[in-house]
């Protein structure tokens, strides 16, 4: 399904520019994007790659002027600075993305917009792949996410926040995969068999999950380590040695920045 709305960001960072990069991509997304940011290298990359496809605007107020869908992607603190300072307009609709503020304070930020809605995209979005984590009610906010990956819409800010949270053990997985592969490594293996094998099992392993497993976790798991097989040995160290406690430490602690 094409999408032909205009987008924009206000600041170009690390997720903006993920963002930016998937929807250019996309052959789906029949618009534009316009861009502004104050680091005008940033800007100017992205123009280069995508010439046909990004506007690099003059201030902000000028991409608000321009784009139907505003994604605001400054932190939380420079936002609240600068949002008062704009005139965004009825027929706005912003998806908010900064983490751990409420859409009950960023609405009148963004006042008189109609449509506030709150998201969470990730880094590969840029690939056009994984999760987008979406609350709030506007159809075309929607539409436009799920250029960008798999949107999965929550019933609930709180829901929203829950899985934030879980965003951040993203780097601990890339930790826990590095040791899988360096072991492979030292038995002789190549980076590259090592790296590949791991994670193309990891994905088909999270795919699998995914599809079959029910509410009931632990008989999943069962029904998948033999009985004095491997996984079975291995399932047992992790739990003998508790080590999957570190994992639900760190959500709660993670967790508590949402109030969780």
């Amino acid at each position: 399904m094409s999408v032909n709305v205009d987008a924009g960001f206000i600041g170009t960072g690390g997720i903006a520019t993920a963002l930016a990069r998937g929807l250019c991509a996309s052959p789906e997304f029949q618009g534009v994007v316009h861009v502004f940011d104050i680091d005008a290298e940033r800007t100017r990359s992205l123009k280069e790659e995508f010439p046909t496809k990004i506007v690099v605007a003059a201030s902000n107020q000028e991409l608000l002027n321009n784009a139907e869908v505003v994604f605001p992607t400054l932190l939380p603190d420079v936002l609240e600075r600068v949002a008062p300072s704009l005139n965004f307009r009825e027929q706005n609709h912003i998806i908010h993305i900064a983490a751990g503020t409420k859409l009950l304070k960023v609405v009148p930020w963004f006042s008189p917009a109609k449509s506030v809605v709150r998201a969470v995209p990730l880094p590969f979005a840029a690939k056009r792949t994984g999760p987008v984590v979406f609350f709030g009610d506007d159809a075309l906010c929607e539409r436009l996410l799920s250029l960008l990956g798999t949107v999965v819409k929550v019933r609930t800010e709180k829901d929203l926040e829950v899985l934030a949270s879980v965003t951040g053990v993203m780097v601990p997985y890339y930790g826990l995969v590095s040791e899988i592969v360096r072991w492979c490594m030292t038995k002789g293996l190549d980076f590259k068999n090592a790296i590949d094998y791991t994670c193309y099992m990891n994905e088909a392993l999270s795919m699998l999950m995914r599809q079959e497993c029910s509410e009931d976790i632990e008989a999943f798991m069962s029904a998948a380590a033999t009985p004095g097989g491997m996984n079975e040995l291995a399932w047992n160290e992790m739990i003998a040695t508790s080590a999957y406690l570190p994992w639900r430490d760190s959500l709660e602690k993670i967790g508590r920045h949402y109030s969780l």
